[in-house]
């Protein structure tokens, strides 16, 4: 066999098997409903001026979502917070309830401090929106929503 010839059987086996690779891995990426609010996302909360992170994750039963945050009702005004919470899809959205936890001294052993939540994806500015909700009615509470933009792309887990 020439030397040519097996160069060209070997180059043709491995443009072969990386084509075959690169298939089963898209296919394995199949993006889902779900995988539209998986990542990290970044938000300016307009009422105190406050950076908002927070990272929406697959779990186990659904999402889970894990934030910072700056707040100005239960925690001092603009005071540290960090946010926990499980997230189901609804209706196109993420709906679910976080807890709040201040990070400051005097305000971080009061009260309840949990939400109802809702995050809406809007695929033309593809932004996702927080509002919290009334627990009772679920609708809006008068608080102007935060709008988060991606800072760092969805991915997927093995788990599905």
């Amino acid at each position: 066999m020439s030397k040519k010839l097996s160069i060209t059987i070997v180059s043709t086996v491995v443009a072969a098997t990386v084509f075959l690779n690169s298939n089963s891995l898209s296919a394995q990426m199949v993006m889902t409903p779900k995988d539209t609010f998986v990542g990290l996302w970044q938000g300016v909360d307009e009422v105190d001026g406050g950076n908002s992170l927070r990272s929406i994750l697959p779990s186990q039963f659904g999402l889970k979502v894990v934030g910072r945050d700056t707040w100005h009702g239960p925690c001092g005004y603009g005071d540290p917070a960090t946010v926990l919470g499980q997230l189901n899809m609804s209706q196109g959205s993420l709906v679910g309830t976080w807890n709040l936890d201040c990070q400051a001294g005097e305000t971080a052993q009061s009260g309840d401090r949990s939400y109802k939540v809702r995050y809406t994806y809007d695929a033309s500015t593809k932004t996702l929106t927080e509002t919290l909700l009334d627990p009772n009615t679920e609708k809006p509470i008068n608080r102007i929503p935060i709008v988060f933009f991606r800072i760092a792309p969805s991915f997927t887990l093995p788990y599905r």
